[in-house]
């Protein structure tokens, strides 16, 4: 894990990355999926917060194990009687001023709650390691959805644009019926009315477009200046045997980083329990002590050089310890419970988003032929008009089928996306 975060570390230090270019003002980064989801774990700050937290864990074992070595301070004083004199045996005796050195060694001997910790301590250091792979997981997942939507409204944009060139034509040739007198100004009416209601639309597009790049501008952790270009399409991305490999996995529930995390909480809870025992156990460490005497005072009895044990032990808390013990073995069962509440909600999970995904594929089928019929009986009715057998009122409601039926289809479309990248994240195939 050291060298992990020690690699991601190097990689944001480093001037830009393989799949990135630089222009003369803004950043340019030519992305695959794959490409964006590891691009993201570099520099996402989420990622990165999860890596700081990883290396925190670490210092702190550290600082647990180094209770247990030696210790070593130091101090200097001095005293000042401002001129006192001790009387004895009819004598006045001055006390003038006193200084010391003194330096002090300890080693703790024996501690059961200090290897108690310890264990406490490395436990709390997997489990954050644990957490920062379920946040590149997280954020793998983020970075895809949001690669996904881009694609999606672009498509969307494409279909709608290819709708405003047929509707444009249209209009065109019911103007050019009007001035030979074939057709009526209402006709040419009506159907700039949906001309104009489709450049909205797409305006509409293009704004949903720029808030999805924003998005992933975010999940990627680069300003809002970048520019994107993406370098897979969606016919790259709807081919279904790579989307039939991916989620074939079988489900390893003890693999997932939230079981993972919950087994670490009970093993914490576990050892809280191992460290209510050693409390009631001794604490033993052995000390060495040195003083040297800068300025000594007229009776001086102590010795410079001491060395000794000093034991601290347990013996009645009025039932304190055996209440906490009792508090940390709930803790204990609570935690099981949580786990088990958590495999039961995952396998459920798992079987909705394998059925969520086989739906999604055969709407997306069903969606797809309902354009291309929508979209033949729209350029049917289109050649009828044009011929003078269809009115313009059954040009406008072939038009909204058709884009009803291209909003299913896109609707359907990112359905799938999301049931897919879903399932990977619970399958942890990302």
């Amino acid at each position: 894990m050291k060298n992990r975060i020690i690699t991601i570390m190097a990689l944001l230090w480093a001037s830009g990355s393989a799949f990135s270019q630089q222009t003369n003002n803004n950043p340019l980064l030519h992305l695959t999926v794959e490409e964006a989801k590891a691009y993201a774990v570099q520099h996402n700050k989420t990622v990165w917060n999860a890596g700081l937290s990883v290396s925190e864990a670490q210092k702190r074992t550290w600082e647990v194990i180094s209770v247990g070595l030696p210790q070593v301070n130091a101090s200097v004083d001095y005293s000042n009687m401002m001129g006192f004199a001790l009387s004895f045996a009819g004598m006045e005796i001055a006390l003038p001023p006193t200084s010391n050195f003194q330096a002090t060694v300890s080693q703790l001997l024996f501690s059961a709650s200090y290897w108690v910790g310890i264990k406490m301590s490395k436990i709390g250091e997997q489990m954050t390691e644990t957490a920062l792979l379920q946040a590149e997981l997280d954020v793998k997942h983020q970075t895809q959805s949001a690669y996904y939507a881009v694609l999606v409204a672009q498509e969307n944009k494409i279909i709608l644009e290819q709708n405003l060139k047929n509707l444009e034509a249209i209009a065109k040739t019911t103007q050019d019926l009007v001035r030979i007198g074939v057709a009526e100004q209402t006709d040419v009416d009506q159907i700039k009315v949906q001309v104009l209601m489709m450049t909205n639309v797409i305006k509409s597009i293009e704004r949903n477009t720029e808030l999805a790049y924003n998005l992933l501008r975010f999940q990627l952790g680069v300003d809002g200046d970048t520019q994107i270009v993406l370098t897979q399409t969606l016919d790259d991305l709807m081919e279904i045997k790579n989307r039939n490999e991916r989620v074939s996995t079988d489900f390893n529930l003890y693999n997932s980083y939230t079981v993972r995390l919950l087994e670490g909480q009970i093993d914490l809870a576990n050892k809280q329990v191992s460290l209510e025992k050693a409390s009631t156990l001794p604490t033993i460490a052995a000390f060495y002590n040195y003083t040297y005497k800068i300025a000594k005072s007229t009776f001086d009895m102590s010795p410079n050089n001491v060395i000794g044990l000093q034991a601290n032990i347990p013996i009645f808390a009025s039932g304190q310890r055996h209440v906490k013990m009792q508090q940390a073995r709930i803790n204990v069962e609570k935690a099981q419970n949580n786990r088990d509440l958590i495999i039961e909600s995952l396998l459920l999970q798992e079987k909705q988003l394998r059925f969520n995904l086989h739906s999604a594929m055969e709407t997306l089928a069903l969606q797809k032929e309902a354009m291309k019929v929508a979209q033949r009986v729209f350029e049917s009715i289109t050649r009828k008009y044009q011929h003078g057998t269809a009115s313009s009122l059954d040009v406008t409601t072939a038009n909204t089928s058709l884009l009803q039926a291209q909003g299913n289809y896109i609707n359907a479309m990112m359905d799938l996306f999301t049931a897919q990248t879903e399932l990977e994240k619970l399958l942890q195939t990302m």
